[in-house]
């Protein structure tokens, strides 16, 4: 490629994020784990410890993303979160555009950074235009194979601790992108058994370098916590219910609708990328068996596919954000096919080229197009936790604390009001959380031991000033009603009903 194409190349993926990711700077479209980000961000800005005095169950990246944030722009900026998210897809984008240049050529480059642009807005929007976990963490996971690509042309241990370290900030992003060190080393070891490009002195170095790298940022982070004192709730929150998270119970019906109705769609939606990147591994197995030399990039981009892929399946939940880990690797292994693709196409007659690329384009846009639309269609259903924030804001003082009944945690951070408990969602109390099977969440199990205690030390510490109860309105809380659990039973006669609005009762303390 000349070096004009390669600017339009990247003009075209800067316009494609830009254009698709526009719903996101309107001043309506929020999602549910932009909440919990947003509060425990506003909590760490008030003074707090995460995982102490806010509580939730993911990787502590995201929250320090978020509060970085507003330190900068100011508290609950998400027009901020949102630009900088579209920054960091656009990065990623041109990373990755980077490294399919790398491993085949230009054009293969062009094709994975575009299909990654195009495709990682194929999905439903609260899955996809979210400032989420998956968005952030993709970038530091391709940036460190661009790394171990680099390190590995070059005797450069360096570059193989750079990309550990940055496997290691992707994990505090989001766990389950731990898993690429385990292609990394597996990589590694093909050079060295198979292909014999590698010593097995270069393998252990540059593997040593990589493992390195990780525990460097976890150990940081991990002292870090030790100083603030908060390091057993880290262990606690963000890897004790990580594993409760995949062991709880599922039902077969469930997981084989989850399978339908959420993995499926992802497939379909996907479905010229996965049928491009499908076509490019078999292309790779053939080469295997016909004991053809196959490049160690190969092998890396095929074992990040199906270790990205296999990790969708953790809790057998299935949620559709999950499913934008395995984009990275997809749009790389099928910017190759397709590169290759069009350059054989070409040599058909016109009329069926025409025929092609129609279709092709079609395959493309139409779920592109649908669901930017049902963004902008659906995006005021978002707006409606605003009259009961700006009724808390009327009612309370900058020094009360409020406590919500229920999972919405955006009326901590829209109206500015500190938690009264550490429970960002109370659906870690009851185990209403996540997609779990109706007859699962309605046994009110408390995932964390000890939790309701949890919660009694901190309500006796600075009881709220008003209770919001989101089960009076909120189908799923239906059966969650506050008189069901002893413990906040007995906290009941000090409130009386003040107001009822959307259907949520607000109490306020006597």
């Amino acid at each position: 490629m000349t070096r004009c194409q390669i600017r339009w190349v990247n003009v075209i993926i800067i316009a494609l994020v830009v254009i698709l990711r526009a719903p996101t700077l309107l001043p309506s479209m929020y999602t549910s784990d932009e909440g919990y980000y947003g509060t425990i961000a506003n909590d760490i800005l008030d003074g707090g410890a995460v995982y102490h005095t806010a509580v939730d169950t993911k990787p502590p990246g995201m929250y320090y993303i978020y509060a970085a944030v507003f330190r900068v722009a100011g508290r609950n900026n998400l027009f901020a979160v949102h630009l900088l998210a579209i920054f960091v897809v656009v990065a990623t984008a041109l990373v990755i555009r980077r490294i399919g240049a790398r491993v085949a050529d230009d054009w293969a480059g062009a094709w994975s950074g575009i299909s990654y642009a195009v495709f990682v807005h194929a999905f439903r929007p609260d899955d996809t235009l979210g400032a989420n976990s998956e968005i952030f963490a993709s970038l530091p996971l391709a940036l460190s194979v661009l790394a171990f690509l680099q390190g590995q042309r070059k005797p450069a241990l360096g570059l193989m601790f750079l990309s550990g370290a940055l496997v290691g900030v992707a994990t505090l992003i989001r766990q389950p992108s731990a898993v690429i060190l385990g292609a990394m080393v597996a990589c590694l070891a093909y050079g060295w058994l198979i292909s014999r490009i590698h010593s097995f002195a270069r393998v252990f170095a540059a593997g040593t370098g990589i493992l390195i790298g990780f525990i460097a940022v976890i150990a940081a982070l991990a002292l870090y916590f030790q100083w603030q004192g908060n390091l057993h709730d880290a262990y606690l929150w963000a890897w004790a219910f990580a594993i409760r998270y995949v062991e709880f119970e599922t039902t077969l019906p469930y997981v084989l609708k989850r399978l339908v109705t959420v993995h499926l769609a992802v497939m379909l939606a996907w479905g010229l990328l996965w049928y491009f990147g499908v076509r490019q591994v078999i292309e790779t197995l053939r080469s295997f068996r016909r004991r053809k030399a196959v490049p160690t990039e190969q092998v890396l981009l095929i074992l990040w596919l199906v270790l990205s892929y296999l990790a969708i399946f953790i809790g057998w939940r299935f949620p559709g954000h999950y499913h934008l880990a395995v984009l990275p690797p997809l749009s790389l292994l099928a910017g190759q096919a397709f590169s290759r693709f069009v350059a054989e196409q070409r040599r058909f007659p016109r009329s069926r080229w025409r025929w092609i690329r129609a279709g092709i384009i079609g395959a493309a846009a139409l779920p592109v197009i649908g669901f930017l639309t049902v963004a902008f269609a659906e995006r005021v259903k978002d707006l409606d936790f605003l009259p009961i924030v700006q009724y808390i804001v009327k009612e309370t003082t900058p020094n009360d604390r409020i406590f919500v009944w229920g999972s919405c945690p955006h009326l901590y951070s829209f109206s500015g009001r500190r938690m009264a408990t550490r429970f960002v969602s109370c659906t870690h109390l009851v185990g209403a959380y996540a997609a779990r099977p109706r007859q699962v969440k309605d046994r009110a199990e408390s995932v964390i031991p000890g939790s309701w205690e949890m919660f009694r030390r901190d309500w006796e510490a600075h009881p709220p000033a008003l209770i919001v109860d989101l089960s009076t309105a909120v189908p799923d809380w239906a059966t969650h009603p506050m008189t069901r659990y002893p413990v906040l039973r007995a906290y009941l006669p000090g409130y009386r009903v003040e107001a009822v609005i959307n259907g949520r009762t607000i109490y306020r303390r006597l």
